[in-house]
């Protein structure tokens, strides 16, 4: 109980601080740029769109990027060490401290994992369908280039053909808060024991070497990169292809859910060692 209360503490902060608001609300405005010509499109076609965007966000290269860089800037404060702090520590301990920090990292990756599934939709109303199936109006804009006059987005065929939409979008979803959280974890850590804002060049640096793999995915050996790059493993289009010397979904699975926890539990029994100033 006294870790659900500290971690409500942190979420009362959205609405004190100012950063929360703006970026919650450029992050609405870059995915409505990214994603309302798809409206357009869905209705010269005469076919209703089905909500099954997500999975390919991560495939975005310069616009996937912002929208992590925005995540990484909600949580770069991390700990969230304030004045209101101090008595919280004084009253809880560290360890219960230090894992309420955890929890609320990774309460703050599913919300940001939630907004953009539901972003990836909410601007297809009301030309929206929904539908287990990719639909005539996905399936065209990955065949033809249909698309191309009204989004500068691209839809892979082959990813059409090698899942199925639920799939597609339970693993961008979930890979999305496991990478997420273990951002955050690498963000508090490093602000813990390090010097303040390292964590945040090396997780600003995590979502630019996804992009980077994007960008020069035409070159004969990106793919080993991919072995080392958390955010890249959100993208579905990337995993599974073992006989290209890919990384398998066993793999980032298990990355994640490893890395995570030898974060977080290092993070709860070295913090009686650290000294914790509030600012």
């Amino acid at each position: 109980m006294k870790m659900l209360r500290c971690c409500k503490l942190n979420v009362l902060q959205w609405r004190i601080q100012p950063k929360y608001v703006l970026c919650i609300a450029f992050l609405i405005l870059h995915m409505w740029s990214v994603l309302h010509g798809f409206l357009a499109y869905s209705t010269d076609l005469g076919h209703p769109m089905h909500p099954w965007l997500l999975p390919f966000l991560p495939g975005t290269y310069v616009s996937f990027t912002i929208m992590m860089v925005l995540f990484v800037l909600l949580i770069c404060d991390a700990p969230f060490r304030n004045g209101q702090q101090q008595m919280v520590l004084l009253r809880v301990g560290k360890q219960q401290w230090i894992g309420a920090q955890l929890l609320y990292l990774l309460l703050a990756s599913v919300c940001f994992a939630v907004l953009l599934w539901v972003l990836s939709w909410v601007f297809l109303l009301p030309n929206l369908e929904w539908s287990g199936e990719w639909g005539k109006a996905i399936q065209t804009a990955a065949r033809t280039t249909a698309l191309w006059n009204y989004v500068d987005m691209e839809l892979s065929v082959q990813f059409l053909k090698g899942t199925t939409p639920m799939a597609g979008t339970l693993w961008t979803a979930g890979m999305m808060v496991g990478v997420c959280f273990l951002l955050g974890e690498i963000i508090l850590v490093c602000n813990l024991w390090c010097k303040q804002g390292l964590g945040t060049s090396i997780a600003v640096g995590l979502v630019l070497l996804h992009c980077a793999i994007r960008t020069f995915s035409t070159l004969r050996y990106y793919h080993v990169l991919v072995w080392f790059s958390p955010v890249s493993w959100i993208d579905y289009s990337l995993m599974g292809h073992t006989n290209q010397n890919m990384p398998s979904y066993a793999y980032g699975i298990g990355m994640v859910l490893g890395l995570g926890a030898i974060l977080a539990v290092g993070s709860i029994m070295t913090i009686h060692r650290c000294n914790l100033e509030t600012e």
